[in-house]
């Protein structure tokens, strides 16, 4: 309870550093303008519009197709042609039209000629001239798929499995621009602080140099006392500037992570002093991980890739119906046209592509099993990570308390150091590196929280648990 007071009442100041104008941000807030802001957000979200697109483009697939077409054709000069076409008689016997061939008479069989063909004793001519002016045909079908040898059916589930993919992605860009947020925001927050802390080691350096100077003149201090003050004063004026510089790149930095232009001034609403320690499980499980998740759906993928391939060399059958017309044929000075129904049932079977499928087949499998095997090798590495995060994350708290401990030392030991100083038991060597052990200590403390907020992230974002 004592150090909290200290810690309160050191850096009270805090709350006075803003000035007007600024923006004030909370953590909350850095994280919704972070993901307003993040490209690879905008970029995950589109990407998830297009697997919801290719999704409802396959569940086309297995409804009909209609489609119309049309053909027109004009040549320049009419086709001619004349046909000799054997005849006909009829057969007294059976009633019904026979070849009228020339029979040999002594044989009683048909005459044929040089090329085997037999002769007939009648040819009719047929002169034949055929317009094509303006022929065209034009006309609409339906077709049906029927059997794909499970060719939709698997492409349906990858595009179930790719929408899924899509979504996980966006999960994991967006954990990635909160812990982004996260990072940017506590670091502006630690330096913040570090610059409140700098501002008091000056304040506490000045007022010791006027004391210094007044004991001076009434001889009850040396000019080399005076001098050691002016240095660390000095020294904690070039601190506080360096602070300062620290300060603006890290508000420059969560400028560029929240879109706020560079110049913005910004004020934060934390501080690292407000901490609640978060309690961390010893194992906890990998499948939350966005990560994780999408090697699982890579892994489903192949498998719905090996069923796609092994179909496109199983029996294929559909249906097609269609009303066709014909029009603009002139034969021998005689419109021709024709409007007709057609109906076709089609079956494909593959027979034999020199070993093409199963080849094929056997290179989607094995490409599952090297999916599969990432997947081990990965989860591994994904527990190791967490394993490491809990680690860092206990290591950092136990950092705060020692840091704490410290703090309280450093602040009895300041007092003590002050008052022998006011009373001439101890020298101004004493109580300066009684001010600078204070600093640094306090400093630690800073530093220890802020680290300890950033690591925080670190193990939500290794759990998967970041931002839900």
């Amino acid at each position: 309870m004592k150090l909290k007071k200290i810690l309160f009442i050191i850096l009270l100041p805090a709350s006075c550093f803003g000035g007007m104008g600024q923006e004030l941000l909370s953590l909350e807030k850095c994280r919704e303008l972070a993901v307003q802001k993040s490209e690879d957000l905008r970029i995950a979200g589109k990407q998830i519009d297009q697997a919801e697109a290719e999704k409802a483009a396959v569940r086309t697939m297995r409804y009909p197709n209609l489609s119309a077409s049309a053909l027109g054709l004009w040549l320049n000069k009419d086709i001619e042609m004349e046909l000799l076409l054997p005849t006909k008689k009829p057969d007294v016997a059976s009633g019904e039209l026979i070849p009228n061939t020339m029979i040999d008479p002594t044989t009683g069989m048909p005459v044929t000629g040089a090329d085997g063909n037999p002769i007939f004793n009648m040819y009719a001519w047929l002169p034949l001239t055929i317009h094509l002016g303006g022929a065209y045909m034009a006309g609409v079908s339906l077709e049906q798929p029927l059997y794909t040898g499970g060719k939709i059916t698997a492409g349906n589930k990858m595009a179930d499995i790719g929408l899924g993919m899509a979504n996980e992605n966006l999960k994991l860009q967006k954990m990635n621009t909160l812990a982004e947020a996260d990072r940017a925001y506590w670091t502006f927050v630690s330096v913040h602080e570090k610059v409140v802390l700098a501002k008091k080691a000056v304040a506490m350096l000045d007022t010791l140099i006027r004391v210094v100077e007044d004991s001076y003149e009434v001889g009850l201090a040396s000019r080399n006392d005076l001098l050691k003050a002016r240095v660390e004063y000095n020294n904690a004026t070039l601190a506080l500037h360096k602070a300062k510089n620290g300060l603006e790149l890290s508000r420059m930095e969560l400028c560029r992570v929240t879109g706020y232009d560079m110049d913005t001034p910004l004020e934060a609403a934390d501080t690292v002093i407000d901490l609640t320690f978060r309690p961390v499980a010893e194992k906890e499980n990998i499948s939350k991980r966005p990560e994780y998740q999408l090697l699982e759906k890579i892994i489903a993928l192949q498998e719905e890739n090996i069923k796609r391939t092994r179909a496109d060399y199983l029996p294929v059958a559909g249906i097609s119906a269609g009303y066709n017309h014909i029009g603009g044929i002139e034969f021998s000075g005689e419109d021709f046209d024709n409007t007709s129904l057609q109906v076709m049932a089609s079956v494909k079977i593959p027979i034999f592509h020199w070993g093409e499928g199963k080849k094929k087949t056997t290179s989607a499998k094995i490409e599952k099993e090297i999916k599969e095997l990432e997947l081990k090798k990965n989860s591994q590495l994904l527990e190791l990570e967490i394993h490491q995060a809990r680690l860092n994350l206990n290591a950092a708290y136990k950092r705060i308390e020692i840091a704490e401990m410290a703090l309280v030392q450093a602040e009895e030991n300041l007092r003590v150091s002050n008052d022998n100083y006011e009373v001439g038991m101890e020298d101004i060597i004493g109580l300066l590196v009684a001010q600078t052990r204070w600093q640094e200590t306090f400093n630690e403390v800073i530093e220890a929280r802020g680290a300890y907020k950033i690591k925080e992230t670190v193990y939500l974002k290794a759990t998967g648990q970041l931002g839900l």
